[in-house]
């Protein structure tokens, strides 16, 4: 279990390391030319279909296969090198642009054609994301792992505040195929950065390595190493959190929270064409003020080294009120002053539901729970996406917003009172804490009293089994119970 300290780091300690700070410099550029992409698909088929609900299944058939495949991606993660994983991701990333620049180009692009290369860049993305998120630990070491992971974070949405403010001018210059040719050439400078860092010698990934630090039942033999078989290979991450019920409810709130609150591609696409009428350049805006929160929320979440499951309610509360607050907005102004807010509660939850499932997980199982995290931080999209965008369709988008913002405050409160219910169970009480807090000096006072005196024969009429539940007991001492 993470800790419970408030002790601080630097925001960008980890970026003293050469081989994380070519890494996450590589990554930004290529995260702003995804997200450019990201803004030009969507205007794309809004442009297109003028449907809400085709927007919606253009950004949810992304995270589709994370749903249907996403534990067997960190199954991959865990058996082989990710930097050789991410290699090809990266360049099956840049054919997905290509691709999708060539049809829109030359004209053929029915939408069809969109939600099949939207499905295919979901399998990348399905392997990519354990295997990026487990390598950062190859480079940074465990203790910089909570600042790593906020550095991570911070990259997605600094290039959420760059690109869209880009992809909104682009797209009246080049259009939405110059976008994506754009976005083709980023991954160059991720693939440049991952074949010149050299990460820190490791056991292997799949391997569970013996020591005490790899966790319990996690070692074969004595120092012997062993491959993660893919038979079940995918459950066990379910396993794994399953057995811890902090881990397992931080991602359930957030689960609940990324499918049906984050729906901003759908949400913001359609306040931007129905709503406030501001056309493309009004929507690279709205993604540019919410990306500033995010910054700003994710900056302040860096500096906390070990996160708390409390963080983590406290930032999904905010951040459903923020959103459904924005949803009430009268005014384009003031519906972008309200997405500063929301930004910001959102990256103080997703940093610290980030950093906290990273450090709770041993090295032998992270792939395999960073798949986990993956599923359900992005798996339900495919239901949220649509489901907002029906919702916006028919009852209105300030409705399709608040509704995802609702679901956020009640799945956070809920999880906070299961939580507290259980810690109230186990949490032995006021006395109890006391005589236990006694054992030691009660042991040590019974120790002097024998060595002064002869010990004395037990009673043969009284067994152990009557002994005083309340006093604790040294072990193994033989003596009489109620000495």
């Amino acid at each position: 279990m993470v800790p419970e300290n408030t002790a601080r780091t630097g925001v960008f300690t980890a970026l003293r390391v050469r081989d994380y700070r070519i890494y996450w410099s590589t990554g930004l550029v290529s995260n702003i030319g995804s997200a450019m992409q990201g803004v030009a698909l969507d205007w794309f088929v809004f442009d297109l279909t003028h449907s809400g609900t085709a927007v919606g299944w253009a950004a949810g058939l992304q995270f589709a296969p994370v749903l249907l495949f996403g534990l067997w991606g960190g199954v991959l993660a865990d058996r082989y090198d990710r930097r050789t994983l991410l290699l090809w991701a990266q360049s099956l990333y840049a054919v997905q642009a290509v691709l999708l620049t060539v049809a829109v180009l030359t004209g053929h692009a029915p939408l069809w054609s969109v939600y099949l290369l939207s499905f295919g860049l979901g399998c990348v993305f399905t392997v990519e994301n354990p295997a990026r998120l487990s390598f950062v630990t190859e480079l940074v070491g465990l203790s910089l792992i909570p600042n790593a992971a906020g550095l991570n974070i911070l990259s997605l949405n600094a290039a959420r505040l760059i690109g869209p403010a880009i992809a909104g001018v682009l797209i009246g210059l080049i259009g939405p195929g110059g976008v994506f040719a754009v976005n083709a050439v980023s991954f160059v400078a991720v693939t440049l950065g991952l074949l010149t860092i050299r990460p820190r010698p490791a056991p292997p990934p799949g391997t569970f390595g013996a020591g005490p630090s790899r966790g319990p039942g996690l070692v074969s033999g004595q120092g012997t190493v062993k491959r993660a078989r893919w038979s079940g290979a995918g459950a066990e991450g379910l396993r794994y959190v399953a057995a811890r019920p902090e881990l397992a409810g931080v991602l359930a709130l957030f689960g609940l929270v990324a499918t049906f609150a984050v729906n901003f591609p759908t949400t913001l696409t359609l306040f931007a064409g129905r709503v406030f009428d501001v056309g493309s350049g009004g929507l690279g805006f709205m993604s540019t003020a919410l990306s500033v929160g995010t910054v700003a929320g994710t900056l302040a979440a860096t500096r906390r080294a070990a996160p708390r499951v409390r963080t983590v309610v406290v930032g999904a509360v905010l951040f459903g009120a923020s959103e459904a607050v924005a949803a009430l907005m009268p005014s384009y102004t003031t519906f972008l002053i309200l997405l500063l807010p929301t930004g910001f509660a959102l990256m103080t939850l997703n940093t610290a539901v980030s950093a906290f499932v990273q450090s709770e997980v041993t090295d032998a199982m992270r792939g395999r729970v960073m798949a986990v995290y993956t599923v359900v931080s992005m798996g339900g999209a495919p239901l949220g996406g649509p489901a907002i965008g029906w919702v916006s369709q028919h009852a209105g988008v300030r409705w399709g917003l608040a509704s995802g913002a609702t679901v956020a405050v009640l799945s956070a409160l809920a999880v906070a009172l299961l939580l507290s219910r259980r810690r109230g169970i186990a949490a032995p009480g006021p006395a109890s804490r006391a005589w236990v807090a006694a054992g030691p000096a009660v042991a040590s006072l019974r120790a002097r009293t024998r060595t002064a005196s002869p010990p004395r024969e037990p009673a043969p009429s009284l067994s152990s089994a009557h002994a005083d539940p309340c006093v604790p007991r040294p072990p193994s001492t033989g003596g009489n119970p109620h000495d």
